[in-house]
């Protein structure tokens, strides 16, 4: 189970250096999604999924990586 943490509700944007960001040449800023909206995408990944049960972790990380690379948009 994940522990909960405690930061703010709102997502935190933080800017970067465009030139270093080899993956995504071009953007300055990266979201860093809540603890919250990583833990509402991967109940609807487990939904989605099938509500098979065992894939939490994986689910979490889909999550995880589905918001902080904008490959996801509810």
């Amino acid at each position: 189970m994940h522990a909960h943490l405690t930061h703010s509700q709102a997502p935190r944007a933080v800017a970067v250096d465009p030139t270093h960001d080899d993956m995504h040449p071009g953007r300055g800023v990266v979201t860093i999604p809540t603890h919250d909206d990583i833990a509402k995408r991967a109940y609807d990944i487990y939904v989605e999924r099938g509500r098979k049960q065992g894939q939490c972790e994986q689910n979490w990380h889909q999550a995880e990586l589905e918001l902080r690379t904008d490959d996801h948009r509810p």
